[in-house]
């Protein structure tokens, strides 16, 4: 049976044959001269790592331990973050100068822009106000001409999660069409919502994941794609050789133990309690129109027309992201959720915007 990914997948990718890094030969050999390193580590400074070795080509340990810590036994990449996921992605299903996209605005620019590099088109399909809910039947339409529909969920930068029944139509009108890739970056801050079980049941379902919120691992560079074996074939065909560092699998397999997890729910849950208190702090401010709801490390607001936050912020120092180049976010301004003394600092600042001292 022929899988949807068979039937997108360009003829460039089919008839690529995977790079053959020095750590897919060999197996569990004992003496490694395959590569070009050097045979003995020089430990530089105060390290006691051996970083003269290529690292594994594909990190299979934290790919397990993904899966343990996600509950599937669905084929999982670890990637450099979710963007190298995204630009993965696009550059192994479509075409430059053929193909499509499909993406639901305001939405992560990263899905545009590797298109773009790519000379792939976006089709948008713009979230329905007020409250940013899918467009389902706009969405199901661009999939007969997009290869790929990205759905951010939760949603940066508004917040939301996506309707699950939305979803679920949506998988359920595209299985023959278009890979739906859901982007659930601050999946941790709304786990219940997870959607990797839905691969078994639509093998058109890819999920992007990511170390760099909830984990608080921005800097050592890991993301996941989880998806059906059929779509994992072909991207297994284009991911670079060595995608993970050793001294960042280290981390990462850190990260996913028992007592990592512990670590990062307890975070999780304080950022929670903080992100609460700061909404009920500053909801009530006369010139905010409306907080929405958020089930990420960040709150969304609109302003009066007439109330410029960003750059009063930015005064006093605060930098936070202005949201008012989408058309539907004009004066919106982001703000990550920090620790309580930032967020005390912040609420103070803007409540003396109504009462100027």
């Amino acid at each position: 049976m022929t899988s949807l990914a068979d039937k997108i997948a360009p003829d460039n990718i089919k008839k690529l044959i995977p790079y053959q890094s020095a750590r897919r030969i060999g197996g569990s050999g004992r003496l490694w001269l395959n590569a070009n390193e050097l045979e003995q580590p020089l430990h530089f400074s105060d390290q006691q790592n051996a970083y003269h070795r290529y690292p594994d080509f594909l990190p299979q340990d934290i790919a397990r331990a993904y899966q343990d810590y996600c509950n599937t036994q669905k084929p999982v990449l670890a990637v450099r973050g979710a963007d190298e996921a995204i630009d993965l992605l696009v550059r192994t299903f479509c075409q430059p100068g053929k193909s499509r996209i499909a993406i639901c605005s305001p939405t992560y620019a990263m899905y545009e822009f590797c298109a773009n590099s790519l000379d792939v088109e976006t089709i948008d399909v713009p979230l329905l106000m007020p409250n940013f809910s899918l467009d389902v039947d706009g969405v199901v339409r661009a999939a007969k001409s997009a290869n790929l529909v990205f759905l951010c969920s939760p949603n940066n930068p508004t917040g939301q999660m996506l309707d699950q029944q939305d979803v679920l139509s949506v998988l359920e009108q595209t299985q023959d069409q278009a890979l739906i890739v859901i982007d659930q970056a601050y999946i941790e801050f709304e786990l219940e919502e997870s959607v990797v079980s839905l691969i078994d049941q639509y093998p058109n379902l890819v999920v992007i994941r990511t170390l760099s919120k909830a984990f608080g691992l921005a800097a050592v560079r890991c993301g996941f794609i989880i998806s059906d074996t059929s779509v994992m074939d072909y991207l297994n065909r284009i991911v670079p050789p060595y995608p993970m560092p050793d001294s960042s699998a280290e981390i990462v397999l850190d990260a996913l133990s028992p007592e990592g997890l512990a670590k990062m729910e307890r975070s999780t849950d304080k950022l929670i309690t903080t992100k609460n208190w700061f909404v009920d702090q500053i909801q009530s401010l006369s010139w905010i129109e409306k907080v929405y709801p958020s089930s990420t490390n960040f709150v969304l607001i609109r302003t009066r027309p007439n109330v410029d936050l960003f750059n009063y912020l930015l005064k006093a120092g605060i930098v936070t992201r202005n949201q008012s180049h989408e058309p539907s976010l004009k004066h919106c301004v982001r703000i990550t959720i920090g620790s309580q003394e930032s967020m005390q600092e912040v609420a103070t600042i803007m409540s003396r915007f109504a009462n100027p001292v």
